[in-house]
């Protein structure tokens, strides 16, 4: 009883054992009670049939009568049970995935609850220790060597510092109900984050282009969507080459959506890693190595962004070729219903995931 109370999987096992006990019973009663049923049918249908043979006086037709009659029965049952055993055996089925996925469910909730407030309480000390380190590099008597290890440190700070930011956004989508939508320009986003990693591009000769509509509402919350668009953009740029591209379109598509593009000439993303990269902390390699600086959560938090959305994202890679990330966001209500899908290669390994509604 006391491991029954204090642990949540030994819990789930005597649960499902329970169930699975009384679905058996319940297997049980339905066969006896529609075995009791198909007997008295059967009786019944005898005595009628032996007392209409003989008010007819056609005792010769009594025999197949009876076995057309009992038959008759037979399948009529059949049918009823086959009907009630599926219906109970869908339930059962329902109530035993439910217990059995429980703990994993409160876990993972409490998982994502404990990293938010680690996060939470990291963020102070953190802010503290380069504050102090910035404070260092005034002193004009700090020699080389030890402004380049502070200069070092305060890097090593700010990537700490996007990984507990990222960490806060996927303990904020514990709680969705509390993300206002709106309708939201998707050109006037996509075009604020180019200016905003426009120095990045610079420092590493990127050539970043933009095509926009003139108009591209989209149904969502604008801070989640300047994240999206500004993690696949930062990856774009992180993987491609110095003197690489980026191009970046954002426009409707006839399927009621508007659709965002984010296509570079990086080093593109292997198959056996493509249909892993949503995972958090997936690092694949060589193409994503812990060098060029990704913490291995932005396309994670991209898809969870896209999932609370109801949107669908698309990703085209080939190694050495770049990669093409398409997002398919809802449009508002007669906005965003003309245009053309943006043109892909072919021949690429693709994954597609989907959270639209059916």
């Amino acid at each position: 009883m006391h491991r029954y109370r204090f642990d949540p999987f030994f819990r789930t096992e005597v649960n499902v054992l329970t169930l699975q006990v009384a679905f058996a019973f319940v297997m049980l009663g339905i066969f006896g009670i529609f075995f009791n049923f198909l007997y008295h049918n059967i009786a019944t249908a005898i005595v009628e049939g032996i007392r209409a043979a003989i008010a007819s006086g056609t005792v010769s037709s009594l025999g197949p009568a009876i076995v057309a009659q009992i038959e008759q029965i037979k399948n009529q049952n059949l049918y009823m049970l086959v009907g009630i055993m599926t219906v109970a055996t869908v339930f059962f089925g329902y109530i035993v995935a439910r217990v059995t996925l429980s703990p994993a469910r409160n876990a993972l909730a409490s998982q994502k609850q404990f990293i938010g407030n680690i996060a939470h309480e990291l963020r102070t000390p953190l802010s503290v220790i380069k504050t102090n380190t910035e404070v260092s590099l005034l002193d004009p008597s700090v020699t080389l060597d030890m402004r380049e290890t502070l200069l070092s440190n305060i890097e090593e700070m700010d990537r700490i510092s996007e990984i507990i930011n990222n960490l806060l956004s996927l303990s904020a989508l514990v709680r969705p109900e509390r993300i206002e939508f709106s309708p939201v320009d998707l050109s006037l986003i996509a075009d604020e984050t180019i200016q905003k990693f426009a120095p990045l591009a610079k420092s590493n000769g990127h050539h970043v282009t933009l095509r926009k509509s003139p108009e591209a509402l989209v149904w969502g919350n604008a801070t989640a969507l300047r994240q999206i668009v500004g993690n696949l953009i930062k990856n774009a740029l992180t993987y491609t080459p110095p003197g690489g591209t980026v191009r970046v379109t954002v426009e409707p598509t006839l399927q009621h959506s508007v659709e965002l593009v984010v296509q570079d000439s990086g080093v593109g993303i292997a198959r056996k890693d493509l249909f892993r990269i949503f995972e958090p902390f997936y690092r694949g390699d060589p193409s994503r190595t812990k060098s060029q600086g990704g913490s291995g959560l932005g396309l994670a938090i991209v898809s969870e962004l896209i999932k609370l959305h109801q949107g669908r994202i698309n990703i085209k890679s080939a190694v050495g070729r770049g990669t093409t990330v398409s997002v398919f966001f809802p449009a508002v209500a007669d906005k965003g219903v003309v245009g053309n899908e943006a043109d892909h290669k072919s021949g690429l390994n693709e994954i597609a995931v989907d959270f639209s509604k059916i």
